[in-house]
């Protein structure tokens, strides 16, 4: 399987026997609808989803001190 964000392919996790135990890589959301590889998941989608996270609970933050 590829990688839908950066298309190389997506490794295998293997248990200490070399057993295959999950080959489908990780949710690429917010990025895209595919699945993604480590690399991608750890650098570009796990810090996109807490910037996003960070921003809403700014952009609550601000709407709490208008109402205020």
């Amino acid at each position: 399987m590829k990688c839908s964000i950066c298309n190389l392919e997506i490794e295998a996790k293997k248990d200490k026997n070399g057993k295959v135990i999950w080959d489908k890589g990780n949710n690429a959301q917010p990025i895209n609808d595919g699945r993604c590889c480590d690399w991608c998941n750890e650098n570009l989608v796990s810090p996109l989803r807490i910037r996003l996270i960070l921003i809403k609970e700014y952009q609550e933050k601000l709407l709490k001190r208008q109402v205020n």
